[in-house]
């Protein structure tokens, strides 16, 4: 009776412990299958706030001005350059001093005939008398008589003159000493070679005068075509001058290159009203102007200028990041604008204009704030 009793003990505790240990398992094992959890925190949107700015976008392309240039006449100087005295595109009057060959004074006046001899005592001739017209139009002839004759009144006024321009006084004009041009005042340019050391000789060309209206010019490399529109508009810097043009043609050189051709909005000159005061750099030999051949001086006088040619216009006014941006499936454009609530509120948006990664838009006010959202997304 007693085995009996301590074998059911067994046996019940034996029970007993399995079930503790299935219990345990089952425990354990919840406890171990059981996902984690995960502690969630609320990331705050990013946000811009609308501000009234300026955008647009341009590409900046250098702007070569040139002047077709004629020949006034050929010189009459001999000997070496030791001096230039005026800068590309003046304007000279008579008795403007050109040079100096030799330290000698060369001086333009006006007139038809080209200096060919000297003019002293009892010389007489067309080129007399223009030389005459100048020494009364200066001051320096009071007489009225024997026009294209050289006599004692002209020699006394040659003399002062001679005097006051730093000429030897002797009383006899020179060859080489003045130059005779048929229009003046002129806008000139000395001929590329005339500069000083260089050895002149009768009937070089000395003098060009410019001609006509200045024609700019952009030359774009093969790579620069591909980026911007080859018409439209474009803008051109002189100092703190800023001109509007337009790209009126294009053309294609042999080398691939484009040559873009610019006139203001109306048709004309870029520089309008400001053209007189626009300087010429140099006189270039050969050259094109305005694409065509160079005129038959083969001189141009030419500048270059800052320019830039419009991509996008620009425009004024309320102004997101391209991150604010969202373009639907139609093809239109939204914004998510603040309004206390967690999905905000979508407002349509018009882009005006856009560079730099912004863009000015119609359809929400300065002092709005949108959200920003990673690139791709919406």
């Amino acid at each position: 009776m007693r085995a009996a009793r301590r074998s059911w003990r067994t046996t019940t505790g034996w029970v007993l412990a399995v079930l503790v240990a299935l219990g345990a398992g089952a425990w354990a094992g919840r406890a171990t299958l059981a996902p984690p959890t995960v502690e969630t925190a609320s990331v705050e949107a990013l946000t811009y706030t609308v501000a009234e700015e300026t955008v647009g976008h341009s590409v900046s392309v250098p702007v070569t001005v040139t002047w077709p240039t004629a020949d006034l006449a050929a010189g009459a100087s001999t000997g070496t350059v030791t001096t230039v005295d005026v800068e590309p595109g003046a304007t000279v009057a008579a008795g403007d001093r050109l040079l100096t060959v030799g330290l000698r004074p060369v001086v333009v006046l006006a007139g038809s005939v080209p200096a060919f001899r000297d003019l002293g005592a009892d010389t007489e001739g067309q080129d007399v008398a223009q030389l005459q017209a100048y020494l009364r139009e200066a001051g320096y002839l009071t007489a009225r008589r024997g026009d294209g004759v050289f006599g004692p009144a002209t020699e006394r006024a040659v003399r002062a003159w001679q005097k006051d321009a730093g000429f030897p006084v002797d009383g006899v004009v020179r060859t080489g000493d003045v130059y005779f041009v048929t229009d003046l005042p002129a806008r000139i340019v000395l001929d590329p070679g005339v500069v000083v050391g260089a050895v002149l000789a009768p009937g070089e060309r000395l003098v060009s005068t410019i001609t006509g209206d200045p024609v700019f010019e952009m030359v774009l490399s093969v790579e620069q075509a591909s980026l911007v529109p080859t018409s439209g508009p474009a803008r051109v810097r002189s100092g703190e001058s800023t001109w509007d043009a337009t790209i009126s043609s294009a053309t294609s050189t042999s080398d691939g290159s484009l040559r873009l051709l610019l006139t203001a909005p109306d048709g004309g000159p870029v520089c309008g009203s400001d053209c007189a005061a626009l300087d010429v750099v140099r006189a270039v030999e050969g050259g094109t102007a305005g694409g065509g051949p160079a005129p038959s001086a083969d001189v141009v006088a030419s500048v270059v200028l800052d320019g830039e040619i419009v991509v996008v216009e620009e425009a004024t006014g309320p102004t997101v990041p391209a991150a604010a941006l969202r373009t639907r499936a139609d093809g239109s454009v939204q914004v998510v604008v603040e309004d206390g609530t967690a999905d905000g509120r979508e407002a349509a948006v018009t882009i005006v204009s856009s560079g730099s990664g912004r863009s000015v838009v119609e359809g929400v006010e300065v002092g709005d704030v949108v959200r920003l959202f990673e690139a791709g997304t919406g």
